[in-house]
């Protein structure tokens, strides 16, 4: 009889169905691991397409105009005149966009010369100026920003994009 009760209390019992919890426990940890892969996967695929976008900036610092930007690296620039700097995006069917310096006199000028669809008041390097949009036909226009600074007017002419990208790191 004594052997009896040692017997009974060494024998465990096991349910019936343990594949089942052996299966359902496989499942639950291929089903972690695969989250685990993706979500792996897309920041990795986010931190390549981050270092694919990232471009380099170069400045461009002109004393005697009174300004300076920093522009991407693929962007070329050329000097049209004592007043005027032109920034050429690598695309060749952008005109770019252009930074003159005029005497403030010139303002009533230059918006004569423009067919006005929108102004709007927009801040450059801390300064507020008037951002332009001028109807040039055929349903195009181009962005012209006027900003006054230390008795010289700042004229930035381009596309819209274009000019928002200069906007952000022009400093006078």
């Amino acid at each position: 009889m004594a052997k009896t009760k040692l017997r009974k209390l060494y024998k465990i019992k096991v349910h019936k169905n343990r594949w089942l919890i052996w299966a359902i426990a496989y499942v639950v940890i291929v089903t972690l691991a695969l989250f685990g892969y993706v979500k792996v996967s897309d920041l990795n695929f986010d931190t390549q397409m981050t270092g694919n976008t990232y471009q380099p900036l170069h400045s461009y610092n002109d004393a005697r105009l009174g300004f300076g930007v920093r522009y991407p690296a693929d962007w070329s620039i050329g000097v049209d005149s004592n007043s005027s700097v032109t920034f050429f995006p690598s695309e060749i069917n952008l005109d770019g966009v252009t930074i003159s310096v005029v005497d403030p006199v010139s303002e009533k000028f230059i918006r004569q010369d423009l067919k006005i669809r929108k102004e709007s008041s927009t801040f450059v390097d801390g300064s507020i100026g008037r951002k332009i949009i001028n109807d040039i036909g055929d349903n195009h226009a181009e962005t012209v920003v006027l900003a006054l600074k230390d008795h010289k007017l700042y004229v930035i002419r381009g596309s819209d994009n274009l000019v928002s990208k200069v906007l952000l790191t022009f400093h006078f």
